[in-house]
């Protein structure tokens, strides 16, 4: 009997002392429209939106996520593969803290334009492109340190 109230009281005590912070896909990666206005130089900007939330923000305020991106990626439309150059979130460092109990933060993906049209006709090329992207993310105890 000793037992089982032990471990009740154990599971007690981690779903009291545990959090929960979620980071969700809101909106994926799209090249919206590729004109001169989304061109940075001879590149292509996808944008899409990453959804942080918490179940309990009293004990995540202030606490540093830091996001890692590979150094390139792919995307298919299922006709043609192309090569994602850089990856950045919209904080500097790719670095993010939690202030409120659900945020949205933009993601982009970076291509360069000789790699998305090489030539080939308007149907290979147009479409609706998807990938994985292996994100690893740091979770930081309180960043800001209150009261010193």
């Amino acid at each position: 009997m000793r037992k089982y109230i032990m471990l009740l009281f154990l599971f007690v005590l981690m779903k009291i002392t545990y959090c929960k912070i979620t980071i969700e896909i809101f909106e994926p990666i799209r090249f919206l429209e590729i004109s001169t206005r989304d061109f940075i130089g001879d590149r292509v900007v996808g944008v899409g939106t990453l959804e942080i939330s918490t179940d309990d923000l009293e004990r995540d305020r202030d606490k540093k996520l830091v996001f890692n991106f590979p150094k390139k990626g792919l995307m298919t439309n299922r006709k043609k593969w192309i090569e994602i150059d850089e990856y950045k979130l919209e904080t500097k460092d790719n670095n993010f803290i939690i202030k409120k109990k659900v945020e949205q933060v933009k993601i982009y993906a970076i291509v360069s334009k000789r790699d998305l049209d090489k030539g080939e006709s308007p149907e290979i090329i147009e479409g609706d492109y998807a990938g994985y992207v292996p994100i690893i993310i740091s979770q930081y105890s309180n960043f800001i340190q209150r009261g010193r």
